[in-house]
């Protein structure tokens, strides 16, 4: 089993390169411009706002959604312990990842 894990392992990580370049930067890309809410306040703003109080609620974006977040960090944090020591090359991409993670959810 150690040998067919072996052999596996990195002939994989050019899938797991290309699933953090997309799923990774572009979700952290995403999470940056908040479309959702964007949307959502110029939704209530044209509809439902009369007064200052009004628009000062509908600009309250909420929080980030954690119990999605979370995961997808720590299945990056997973990715990066197993795939530096088998195929290092994997890690830069990981490395960017945690970078544009900290900044987004750090301003956010």
């Amino acid at each position: 089993i150690p040998r067919l894990i072996g052999e596996t392992i990195p002939s994989k990580a050019t899938f797991f390169i290309t699933y953090i370049m997309v799923d990774g930067w572009a979700g952290i890309a995403g999470e940056i411009l908040r479309l959702r809410p964007l949307i959502i306040y110029h939704i209530k703003n044209f509809f439902l706002v009369k007064t200052e109080k009004d628009r000062e609620e509908a600009m309250d974006a909420g929080s980030i959604g954690f119990n999605t977040s979370e995961p997808q960090i720590q299945l990056y944090f997973l990715l990066g312990l197993v795939y530096c020591v088998v195929t290092p090359i994997l890690l830069p991409f990981i490395v960017v990842f945690f970078a544009f993670a900290f900044t987004v959810y750090r301003h956010q």
